[in-house]
């Protein structure tokens, strides 16, 4: 926990460089002796907001699933009977927010070897109250008419699709080379797009072919 409940500017500059710094060199090179000497403080004014530097971690951890958390609320709010387009823009979101906090899935297990309560928050958060929300979606989708599946197929469809989601921005070559939120976005949102198209009803075959041919040049999807 960090030392102070109140949040100053200089705490959000701390969370704010170390993120980049992270994201940037990799959680493991980084120091808050090099956050300190990034931000020109010095290294007890980093301490009088932060213990530890697995404060500064706990506290990102903290914004990022948060924002996971509000986009799956979202998303359970949205009909596709409205707009597909809907889902996929929200999609996108999502994969440019694991792309802001990308260290977290590129780094996940050497942080729990240092970090107990991370290990506990991740088990909490990610494996319980966000897979139970994909799940609760994808029986959504099927239940509006666009998923088809039985209640076994249809879950096993959520947790795979909650492990491509990260994995994809854990990917060893994303890690070496970054590019742009929007590229990486989008590119990910056609390969979650791609592994749903199976289990698309007939009856949003359609909508579902437009949007991928919106994103890139692809082919009819197969019938199923």
């Amino acid at each position: 926990m960090s030392r102070k409940e109140s949040k100053s500017p200089t705490f959000d500059r701390i969370v704010e460089a170390s993120l980049q710094l992270f994201n940037q060199q990799g959680e493991r090179s980084v120091t808050t002796n090099h956050i300190a000497r990034y931000l020109n403080i010095s290294t007890g004014n980093l301490y009088y907001h932060f213990a530890c530097k697995e404060d500064i971690i706990n506290e990102l951890y903290r914004r990022y699933s948060k924002g996971m958390a509000d986009y799956l609320n979202a998303a359970g709010e949205l009909s596709v009977n409205a707009s597909i387009e809907g889902l996929v823009s929200l999609l996108e979101k999502v994969l440019r927010h694991l792309w802001t906090f990308r260290f977290i899935p590129q780094s996940i297990s050497s942080l729990f070897s240092v970090n107990q309560s991370l290990q506990e928050s991740y088990s909490k958060i990610e494996a319980g109250l966000i897979s139970r929300g994909v799940e609760k979606l994808f029986f959504k989708l099927r239940d509006q008419g666009m998923l088809e599946g039985d209640d076994v197929q249809i879950g096993f469809l959520a947790r795979n699709f909650q492990l491509l989601q990260t994995g994809w921005i854990a990917r060893p070559d994303i890690a070496r080379c970054p590019q742009e939120a929007q590229v990486v976005a989008r590119e990910g949102c056609l390969s979650l797009l791609y592994f749903l198209a199976p289990y698309v009803s007939s009856r949003f075959r359609q909508p579902f072919e437009r949007v991928l041919a919106s994103m890139a040049p692809v082919q009819a999807l197969p019938a199923v």
